[in-house]
């Protein structure tokens, strides 16, 4: 078994790297890499809201004293600001820069080679647990790898570190880590907006683990007895950093929810989900309307199949950015529900042509590549 798992880890490596010279040679044959020096190339994997992050890098967080400067979308005239950003991504390259002298693309060039391995190699551990099938496992990894869209894991962006600590606190629920689990929920809510919302699918993941809460009942006694009571205060960590960062906010804007009075300045705000779907007539509206919706449905035939815990998961990382108003990074977002791919894999992998899918799949996330390349608002 141990033999297998290596085996398929040096698979999962090469594969993620394969990929990877794929995203090199289209920048290069389409001219969007004009030669294979380093900077040519992090400059194609660094775009659209990487350059946020390297403000903040660069120049941390603005004092604000008037609201409007939060951010605002009237028309034509836009207002932005980097408090629409969490800060972990873009203070660990601001540590990284400062340990050992580099700039925002080298450090930036660092974490993306580091968690887009780490983030798959989770994913599959996390499998082997989930399938008790090391072959299973390794197509389901396959699987997020190749679909369409997930080149973000290999970007100046958040997705691998965001994935890496996700799945990381349900692998170290699975083997009762509590302290590591404490630790990984920090950056958990301090990588993305939704990071804390997940602490609520990841609890009830725990409950499930333990026995205490199933699709059919509750055990109350088992809730609330010593055991249950003091590995739960291990989730503290995520509320009192999420809470120190509201302070920080507050200290320095006067709102200790910054972060979503500057979504206006990206034409967001607060409505039903399923409004935002449809609302613009550009084909990048289109498609990801049509995105989203696909993986309602997905998420409706997986209902029965998963645990709530990942039931929940599902569809708060759904819904959540639809209430915004906006499918704008639709597919970014759905890239890291892994529960969606554990699901579509299971259902794959009874086909006698699984590993036809995975290179159909390959080849249109080469294709939606080159819409990050040109920076059209299908990559966003």
């Amino acid at each position: 078994m141990m033999i297998s798992q290596l085996n398929n880890v040096f698979k999962i490596i090469v594969f993620l790297f394969f990929i990877k010279l794929c995203y090199l040679g289209l920048a290069f044959f389409t001219n969007h890499l004009q030669s294979l020096a380093f900077d040519p190339y992090v400059n194609t994997i660094k775009m659209n809201d990487s350059g946020w992050y390297e403000k903040i890098t660069n120049e941390g967080y603005s004092i604000i004293t008037n609201k409007r400067d939060l951010g605002y979308s009237e028309g034509p005239n836009i207002k932005q600001s980097e408090w629409a950003f969490f800060p972990f991504y873009p203070y660990a390259n601001r540590f990284l820069i400062g340990i050992f002298d580099w700039n925002f693309n080298q450090s930036g060039f660092f974490l993306a080679m580091i968690f887009s391995v780490t983030s798959f190699l989770a994913l599959y551990y996390f499998c082997v647990e989930y399938f008790k099938d090391t072959d299973q496992a390794l197509y389901t990894t396959f699987l997020v790898m190749a679909f369409p869209f997930h080149y973000y894991f290999s970007m100046l962006y958040t997705e691998a570190i965001f994935f890496t600590s996700m799945i990381g606190c349900f692998i170290a629920i699975n083997e009762k880590k509590y302290f590591m689990l404490s630790i990984l929920l920090v950056p958990l809510c301090l990588i993305r907006p939704n990071g804390i919302i997940i602490v609520v699918p990841l609890y009830l993941y725990y409950l499930e683990r333990n026995n205490i809460f199933d699709k059919k009942s509750i055990h109350w006694n088992l809730l609330f007895n010593k055991k249950t009571i003091l590995e739960s205060l291990y989730f503290l960590t995520a509320p009192i950093s999420f809470g120190l960062y509201c302070l920080y906010q507050w200290h320095k804007t006067g709102y200790y929810l910054a972060f979503t009075l500057a979504q206006a300045g990206w034409n967001k705000k607060f409505m039903f989900p399923f409004m935002a779907f449809f609302r613009h007539g550009d084909i990048a509206n289109q498609i990801n309307s049509i995105y989203s919706i696909v993986g309602i449905i997905v998420a409706i035939f997986a209902w029965k199949k998963l645990s709530i815990s990942l039931n929940i998961l599902i569809w708060l990382s759904i819904l959540l950015p639809l209430c915004s108003g906006s499918v704008i990074s639709m597919p970014r977002y759905i890239s890291v529900i892994f529960p969606l791919f554990i699901f579509i894999s299971s259902i794959l992998n009874t086909y006698k042509y699984k590993n036809a899918i995975l290179v159909l799949l390959l080849m249109i996330q080469i294709c939606t590549y080159y819409f990050w390349l040109i920076r059209n608002p299908l990559s966003y």
